[in-house]
């Protein structure tokens, strides 16, 4: 194999891990050498084989310690990146999380835009036996998850090309897409209504700086059964409350600039 071949497929071995990431159904089997092999359309030995570089390198780790599956190791997520405001916006959004989560009982996340994808920065999780397993580092598709959206929404990141459905609810129409940003940035909270996965809801609200400028977002994950329609208006008050009280914070720690 040469060194060429060898380095597209370990990328697409990456490409595989941060999409079962991004898929909280998916995300506790981790990615199977089977899987692997079938994806490049190799023998499952060469399959492991790459698997072994990546793990050896700390881009890839055995779930729970066994070989049945892998998740993103701590390579990727160092690598992942942040700027300094986006580092500031995770430390600060922090206590806002945890109240979040005291206030509505499900997680809390904190997001940015990174590329074509929503970058959590910051993850609390629920004491609540039944929830929604989710991670900092991770990467979320735009169009169809409530931080994506919000992004979007807000001006943080095109619309991406490409819409593919990850589940019978996701929106794969850029034109319907467009009209529920404007929504979406009218009503000032986005909505996952279990377009990303299953049984799944997330509610996400813009943070903004002192300038006024979108720069991330902060929301709640959970499980459909729990977050009911009779709830979802509620919930996105107590959500937009807090992105606000943290756009409040960092806007007094960020004095503008006067005009020359």
């Amino acid at each position: 194999m040469s060194g060429v071949a060898a380095l597209e497929r370990g990328l697409k071995i990456l490409d595989l891990l941060i999409e079962v990431e991004a898929d909280v159904v998916r995300r506790p089997r981790g990615v199977a050498i089977g899987q692997v092999a079938a994806e490049l359309g190799v023998h499952k030995s060469t399959a492991s084989r790459l698997m072994a570089t990546l793990v050896a390198k700390g881009y890839a780790v055995p779930k729970d310690g066994s070989a049945r599956g892998f998740r993103l190791g701590p390579a990727v997520r160092t690598h992942l990146g942040l700027t300094m405001d986006q580092r500031r916006l995770r430390e600060l959004a922090q206590p806002f999380l945890v109240q979040l989560v005291q206030d509505t009982g499900e997680c809390a996340h904190a997001a940015v835009a990174s590329g074509q994808w929503a970058l959590v920065i910051d993850d609390v999780e629920t004491a609540h036996p039944l929830r929604v397993v989710a991670g900092k580092g991770r990467r979320v598709p735009l169009h169809c998850t409530s931080a994506g959206k919000c992004l979007l929404a807000f001006g943080l990141v095109a619309i991406p090309t490409e819409l593919p459905a990850r589940t019978p609810r996701t929106i794969t129409h850029p034109d319907i897409l467009r009209v529920r940003m404007e929504e979406i940035a009218e009503q000032g909270y986005a909505l996952d209504d279990e377009e990303n996965d299953p049984g799944v809801r997330c509610i996400s609200a813009p943070v903004f700086n002192a300038l006024g400028e979108a720069i991330g977002c902060v929301g709640i994950d959970g499980p459909s059964i729990r977050m009911t329609d009779d709830r979802i208006a509620a919930l996105a008050e107590q959500v937009k409350d807090a992105a606000t009280r943290l756009s409040t914070r960092i806007d007094a720690l960020e004095p503008v600039a006067e005009a020359a």
